[in-house]
């Protein structure tokens, strides 16, 4: 199988998971509280989802033309031990989905031969995985437009808007006001972060409103009352990993 994570394809490593390969399911994050007199326990939803706890198997296998499986195992670990945030990943497996993981922990190596060696590696999974087709690629908005959801979760959508001037957007029935913008900006509302067009400076002295908008399930609307601007937008449908 090939897997990618954090933009590199093991195979580079001559690493491959595991033919079987169990993915728990995200769990709801409760907490259940005991109150003195009163049977059972009162729930208290969060209103959110744990990260999920994994540990993949991988093998690396004596590349061709290689001659020391040991300087593999070596450049494997010290590209794994660097993933200590969230990056994307994905493998065949799933091959319309991009997950996000994360090292969460040692990995371990066993070498079963001068050829091959297995790695288990414990990782942190994001509780959603994004859909391939709506995560990077960006399409044409236009002010006033409807459109259905395409996921089973809420999605935080990249929204950019290009254009100078003062200008109010607004996702279903939540506004979101931006001032003295100059050029463009890209708003990321998965990490609630909004910077210049180039991704490079923040502009978040632009922001005067809060919370970030949102995609719900079911129909959307996007319009925003400045037609100086045009948008684009990452729409980023997710489901539970």
């Amino acid at each position: 199988m090939s897997t990618v994570w954090s933009g590199k394809d093991l195979n580079d490593f001559g690493m491959r998971l595991l033919a079987e390969l169990k993915f728990d399911g995200a769990e709801r994050d409760i907490d259940e509280i005991e109150i003195p007199g009163r049977d059972g326990v009162v729930v208290r939803d969060n209103q959110r989802f744990n990260p999920v706890i994994q540990n993949f198997g991988f093998t690396i296998s004596l590349l061709k033309g290689k001659s020391n499986l040991e300087a593999q195992i070596k450049e494997a670990q010290a590209f794994i031990s660097g993933i200590y945030s969230f990056k994307d990943f994905s493998w065949e497996g799933e091959p319309n989905y991009i997950f996000k993981a994360k090292v969460d922990g040692k990995s371990s190596t066993t070498r079963n031969n001068p050829w091959i060696a297995s790695v288990d590696v414990p990782v942190k999974l994001f509780p959603m995985k994004y859909l391939k087709d709506t995560y990077s690629k960006a399409r044409t908005l236009k002010s006033g437009e409807a459109f259905q959801s395409k996921g089973t979760q809420i999605a935080y959508p990249i929204i950019t808007l290009t254009g100078t001037g003062n200008v109010t957007l607004k996702v279903n029935d939540k506004s979101f006001i931006l001032k003295n913008v100059t050029g463009g900006v890209v708003i990321d509302c998965e990490n609630q972060v909004v910077t210049d067009l180039a991704k490079k400076n923040s502009q978040m002295d632009k922001v005067y409103s809060y919370p970030f908008p949102a995609l719900k399930i079911g129909s959307n609307t996007i319009s925003w009352d400045n037609s100086v601007f045009t948008g684009t937008i990452i729409e980023r449908w997710c489901e539970l990993a």
